[in-house]
């Protein structure tokens, strides 16, 4: 059974998800890049393999926050006044959320003893 620190820890990283989709949501409405919604949907895929304990999907997840930090720092660097104020404040959180999220995910403990007992219950 996991204890309550590790379920706290669960919850945080569901939040934080949540929080990811939410912005990136928001970005392709205003953006109105609908191809994006893709993004969206392999995200939170890979998010629930993630919270089931699957370590290449954490890895996987981590790759993809850091391509989008890239992406989100590019397109603000590239198009500088060419976007919309909203536009680069929403990038640059976007891009600071997945910063974290990726350091959570890479190095809280509880978080880890969650994920190790996810495995255990998982393989049997």
């Amino acid at each position: 059974m996991p204890s309550a620190s590790t379920l706290e820890s669960r919850n945080t990283l569901i939040y934080l998800f949540l929080a990811l989709l939410i912005i990136d949501t928001i970005l392709i409405i205003l953006s109105q890049d609908l191809w994006a919604i893709g993004r969206i949907i392999f995200t939170a895929i890979i998010m629930y393999f993630v919270l089931q304990g699957y370590r290449w999907a954490k890895w996987m997840l981590v790759s993809t926050l850091s391509l989008v930090v890239i992406a989100q720092v590019g397109l603000i660097a590239a198009l500088g006044n060419q976007i919309s104020a909203i536009l680069s404040i929403g990038s640059v959180a976007m891009a600071i959320l997945c910063i974290i999220l990726m350091a959570y995910l890479v190095g809280n403990n509880d978080l880890k003893r969650y994920f190790a007992l996810k495995q255990q219950r998982r393989l049997g």
